[in-house]
């Protein structure tokens, strides 16, 4: 691998936990419609392929299948209740902002790339102060596809004047790892976040279970394609 040119974090479960507001507006649209609600823990469950299969899952868990109509409305009462609480209870995880700073300070660009729709993804990133951080922001509608799919990471990576074989990708899901790959990007997993198999069978090229150590790994050398942890 290169010089390292570029690093693209996922959001959701990687950056922030932001599954209690993501409860909190689904559980709101399920009250709405008269259904009984999930707790957090079946909600983190549900997050990762963006808003649309978030709500699908919901009402899928409460017996109930939705056409793409109902699903259209249901989507869109959704995105009301969440513009509302979308920084109430989101934090970063620990340690984030200390790495992104000290990463900054390396004068590496970063970006992001999420399944979230960019615009929750920009009142996130601003409500919480990081939106400094970042130069290139791809969020699910930002193309006409999302993650597995490669297009969203290597448009933010067009952003970031940044090439895929001199770029790492940090996500948390089987969708970051697949669409990392199929960009040509190498791509380390945190064991956070929000997932339903093991951190161990996603298939990255390394797990990295303590971010303070990626400045670190970055001075030392970009991190290699060689699945292991650190």
């Amino acid at each position: 691998m290169p010089k390292l040119e570029a690093i693209v974090w996922d959001l959701d479960g990687t950056l922030v936990d932001s599954a209690p507001d993501l409860r909190t507006a689904l559980n709101a649209v399920l009250e709405k419609r008269g259904f009984f609600t999930h707790s957090l823990e079946t909600v983190r469950s549900m997050i990762g392929a963006g808003v649309p299969k978030l709500v699908e899952r919901g009402f899928n868990a409460v017996g109930v299948r939705v056409d793409a109509t109902q699903l259209h409305a249901l989507v869109e009462i959704f995105k009301a209740e969440y513009k509302t609480c979308a920084t109430d209870l989101t934090r970063p995880y620990p340690g984030i902002v200390e790495t992104l700073e000290r990463i900054r300070k390396l004068n590496i660009p970063m970006g992001i790339c999420t399944n979230k729709p960019e615009a929750f993804t920009r009142q996130i990133l601003e409500g919480l102060d990081l939106a400094r951080f970042f130069s290139s922001v791809v969020g699910g509608d930002t193309t006409d596809r999302r993650k597995p799919d490669p297009l969203p990471l290597l448009t933010c990576l067009q952003g970031l004047d940044a090439e895929p074989a001199a770029s790492l990708m940090i996500g948390d899901s089987a969708h970051d790892v697949h669409a990392a790959h199929a960009a040509g990007v190498t791509v380390g997993v945190v064991p956070w976040g929000y997932r339903s198999a093991p951190v161990e069978d996603l298939g990255a090229d390394f797990i990295i279970r303590d971010l303070a150590v990626l400045p670190e790994l970055i001075l030392a050398g970009p991190p290699k394609k060689q699945r292991r942890d650190h």
